[in-house]
């Protein structure tokens, strides 16, 4: 199964390190990451994790430990990972004039799978206004963020 979000005890386990060490470093900000709804837990997209591990000079794992292939990520670094921040420079806002990305579910959650996540709920709460098959981050996310292993 490919990973797609890493938590605290994966962290943990991958860098030898004790799950409460992890915490610190993303309170910190040495990996970013983000929080999980209300009750506190860490998740950590892979590309930051491979970020971290690149930076620390820890060993990557083996893709078949963890069912993805982290260094290949080194050469997505920079690229963005939310719609937000995949459109905040763009000629054309995706979403209606009068709403902003911080009213849409799919910020609120800080979901990467905006297209999932509205298959699921509906187009009531996702605040796009075009289909995603019509959406340029759809198609980045589905080709570069994703790779295959």
């Amino acid at each position: 199964m490919k990973k797609r979000v890493f938590t605290t005890s994966d962290i943990a386990r991958i860098c030898h390190y004790s799950g409460k060490t992890v915490s610190r470093w993303l309170e910190k900000g040495e990996i970013n990451g983000y929080h999980v709804g209300t009750s506190g837990h860490w998740r950590v997209l892979p590309k930051d994790f491979a970020l971290f591990l690149k930076n620390n000079n820890i060993t990557f794992p083996e893709p078949a430990e963890i069912g993805i292939d982290l260094k290949s990520l080194m050469d997505i670094e920079n690229k963005p990972t939310f719609c937000w921040e995949f459109y905040k420079n763009e000629i054309y806002d995706h979403i209606n004039p009068d709403q902003t990305c911080d009213d849409c579910l799919v910020y609120k959650v800080r979901s990467n799978n905006c297209y999932v996540l509205r298959k699921k709920v509906g187009h009531k709460e996702i605040l796009c206004s075009h289909s995603c098959e019509d959406c340029a981050y759809f198609h980045f996310h589905q080709k570069e963020i994703l790779p295959k292993i």
